[in-house]
């Protein structure tokens, strides 16, 4: 069917079960394949929604340059949907995030602003200070804006209901800002089904598992809500790498850091509830923004 724009095309996106990753005995695993969304992630959906609430509110101005901090796939999403609408777009981003995105986003004629990776949260100090401006930015912010979680509620949960009939027993998913956590969850609590909710972060704050956060106690993003959550585990970076690899080349699924951490996590749980459960996990982006990593090398 013909769409109207690529914005069209954002959401909806496939439910997928592993076949060979999953030990015998173990529940059944479904990726939610946000990579299948156009700019490769979950994020398209958030930019799109605070966007289109903020122009129909009238917050958002035709001059506004749209801005926002993000470690890559925030970013590019605010590139390519401020191109499709017409505005300017900045994005502040630590230095230490792969080449690949900052390649991306720079295709959409998005300004990027690197800020030092020795704090993981630069780059939101940075945005901060320059939303002040209010006259020239429209500042996103993915970290504060319910419209983060709200897209989740309306768009990634209610998929979910409907993909699964809503039985499904344990969700993981990354720890970024925190908003699909939170929308997904309300989703679930209002349908009335109360399957056990994962959050995954990484071990330590200098982490390679670009997109997710490490709660050190330096930043907590306004809209995580603790009580929405069943368990935080952390998951160290060599083992998030070797299970994208393995999604790779045991399931087909070329995908990002987060992806192997969020899946790890689901195989454990697979195989704590065993046969006749079922477990969603999200991938969350595609594996072309980390070929300049050490996720692929050799």
């Amino acid at each position: 069917m013909t769409q109207a724009s690529i914005l069209s095309l954002i959401g909806n996106t496939p439910l997928v079960r592993l076949q060979r990753m999953v030990p015998p005995g173990a529940a059944d695993v479904y990726l939610k394949m946000e990579s299948f969304n156009p700019t490769g992630s979950l994020k398209d959906r958030i930019v799109k929604f605070i966007i289109e609430e903020a122009e129909n509110e009238g917050r958002l101005k035709p001059h506004h340059i749209i801005t926002d901090a993000s470690s890559g796939n925030t970013g590019i999403a605010v590139g390519m949907v401020a191109a499709v609408k017409g505005y300017r777009s900045r994005i502040y981003m630590p230095e230490t995030k792969s080449e690949e995105r900052r390649k991306i986003m720079r295709a959409w004629g998005t300004e990027l602003v690197l800020t030092t990776g020795e704090d993981q949260n630069s780059h939101i100090w940075a945005v901060e200070e320059a939303a002040k401006d209010t006259d020239t930015f429209f500042y996103l912010d993915q970290n504060g804006n319910p419209g983060n979680w709200k897209a989740h509620e309306l768009g990634t949960g209610e998929e979910l209901l409907r993909q699964t009939d809503g039985k499904i027993d344990v969700f993981v998913a990354g720890v970024g800002t925190g908003g699909l956590l939170m929308g997904v969850a309300r989703r679930f609590r209002d349908a009335g089904i109360g399957p056990r909710i994962v959050a995954v972060e990484p071990d330590n704050p200098h982490s390679h598992i670009e997109g997710l956060l490490h709660f050190d106690g330096s930043y907590e993003p306004p809209i995580w809500e603790e009580s929405l959550v069943d368990a935080r585990v952390q998951i160290p970076d060599h083992v998030a790498f070797e299970t994208a690899r393995r999604l790779a080349r045991e399931e087909g699924i070329f995908c990002g850091v987060s992806t192997g951490a969020t899946t790890y996590r689901a195989l454990i749980e697979a195989q704590r509830l065993g046969e006749g459960k079922v477990v969603v996990a999200i991938a969350g982006d595609r594996g072309e923004r980390y070929l300049s990593t050490g996720l692929f090398a050799n």
